[in-house]
């Protein structure tokens, strides 16, 4: 029995050791499955991981693909459009016939290629036109980009603290609200050849970046509207040089002709006809004429020849200043005009006092200048013609009044009669001359250090108050003119 019990427990042994090594060989089954889900799994998550990368990559490379598309759209948008300024500009600005309204077109389709809200061009010359054109500004705000282009204001977005306001601070306030509906403001010059002849103001009313494109048309159109309205002011200014020297030609023939004539006729009359038909008051009075006449000639001549010399940059250095009585020059003046204006039967009154303060300057010169202001009262004088010269003190300053009840000055013609070679239009053909007369008046004295000025009423007469500083409280005339 016991023997059979001691088998029975081997026999347990046994199959205990077996069913373990089965179940750690069921052990090492199931891990071997475990490892090999776990990798299938790892390898899956890989996978997935791997496609949400490349998932990510194709649609960032779609947004890049997009991305550049658009820029290339833009592109090929910003080319054509700057082909299309370039283009259109050059065009309108072609016709130099009629340049403001070119200038004017040109301008407002360079506003409407780029697609710019609001501008402002100014351009101007020396002797021609101002243009001023402008596109979608009201007053306020037309009023404020001038001031900024012109005085160079920087408007700020917070005032500086409050202290005492000036006016020029309470300007700024008031365009600064104006602005408010104006943003990406660019200030472009029109230069020639780095010369400037005008500006344009161009901005949004909301922010705007300028791509490179639109900077570069920008530049190409204010260098064609600089070059254009110079061209313009080349033709203006060759056009006028033109008429007048033909003008010029004409008036000095003319000038030069009438003394001569009247002169010629009395020779010939003196020579042809025996000379006891004449009484002695007759020769005295052809004489007399004849005399006035080679005054006028000699007075012309040198009106023409000085107003050569007065232009040269070293004519100061011929003047040869010395202190100078303006009593005595206005009185030598008369004497040697006194047959001309008893011709003319001018009354002149003279008051100039002696003792005035002396000026430093050169008597011939100074000479010219009363002869010419003188000469020109005579020439415009009315019915009773009278001239009035008179000179005070004024402080360091002599001023010298030459006055006529002459014809007088028409407004708009004031501020002209000072250039070279111009004359009234409404007395050209009335009253011959050159129209240096008063150009040289007006070049002499500010020789002088002085300054003229006139003032007039048609139908009235005109005064010329001429001002001229004292000799002891000016330096020497030649050391300023060096200056």
């Amino acid at each position: 029995m016991l023997g059979d019990v001691k088998i029975s427990s081997d026999a347990l042994v046994g199959i205990l050791v077996g069913s373990l090594g089965i179940l750690l060989l069921l052990v090492a089954g199931v891990l071997a499955y475990r490892r090999k889900v776990v990798s299938d799994r790892l390898k899956l998550f890989a996978a997935r991981r791997r496609h949400a990368r490349s998932v990510a990559l194709l649609g960032r490379q779609e947004e890049e693909l997009k991305e550049l598309r658009l820029r290339l759209e833009n592109l090929e948008d910003s080319s054509h459009r700057e082909m299309l300024l370039f283009s259109e500009i050059a065009s309108i600005l072609g016709n130099i016939q009629n340049t403001e309204e070119s200038l004017k077109a040109a301008f407002g389709r360079m506003l409407e290629i780029l697609s710019i809200d609001f501008g402002l061009l100014e351009l101007s010359g020396r002797r021609t036109m101002a243009v001023k054109i402008f596109r979608g500004c009201n007053e306020s705000l037309l009023e404020t980009l001038e001031l900024i282009g012109v005085r160079g204001w920087v408007l700020q977005e917070k005032a500086p603290p409050f202290s005492a306001l000036t006016f020029e601070e309470y300007q700024r306030s008031r365009h600064l609200r104006v602005m408010e509906a104006a943003h990406s403001l660019l200030c472009l010059p029109c230069k020639v050849q780095a010369v400037q002849v005008g500006y344009f103001l161009v901005g949004y009313h909301r922010p705007h970046h300028f791509s490179g494109v639109e900077l570069d048309g920008l530049h190409f159109c204010a260098e064609q509207l600089a070059v254009t309205y110079q061209m313009y002011t080349q033709l203006l200014d060759t056009q006028e040089l033109s008429q007048l020297r033909h003008d010029y030609i004409a008036n000095v023939s003319h000038e030069l002709r009438t003394p001569l004539t009247t002169i010629y006729g009395y020779l010939n009359i003196l020579k042809s006809y025996p000379a006891q038909l004449f009484q002695e008051e007759e020769k005295q009075e052809m004489f007399s004429i004849m005399n006035d006449e080679c005054q006028r000639l000699i007075r012309l001549i040198n009106n023409l020849l000085l107003s050569v010399k007065v232009e040269q940059e070293d004519f100061w250095r011929t003047m040869n200043p010395v202190c100078i009585s303006l009593s005595q020059v206005v009185a030598q003046t008369c004497r040697f005009m006194d047959r001309e204006l008893k011709t003319k039967n001018v009354e002149v009154e003279i008051d100039v006092p002696e003792g005035l303060g002396p000026i430093e300057g050169n008597l011939d010169l100074l000479y010219q200048v009363f002869q010419n202001l003188i000469a020109n009262s005579i020439k415009f004088s009315a019915k009773d013609p009278r001239i009035v010269v008179s000179a005070r003190e004024e402080g360091n300053s002599i001023s010298v009044q030459v006055s006529d009840n002459g014809v007088g000055i028409e407004p708009q013609a004031i501020p002209r009669i000072f250039q070279k070679f111009y004359r009234a239009e409404s007395q050209a053909a009335k009253r011959p001359g050159l129209g240096i007369g008063l150009y040289l008046v007006r070049r002499l004295v500010e020789l002088h250090d002085g300054e003229i000025n006139v003032t007039s009423e048609v139908g009235k007469g005109t005064t010329f108050t001429m001002k001229f500083p004292k000799s002891e409280t000016v330096a020497n005339v030649s050391e300023r003119a060096a200056v």
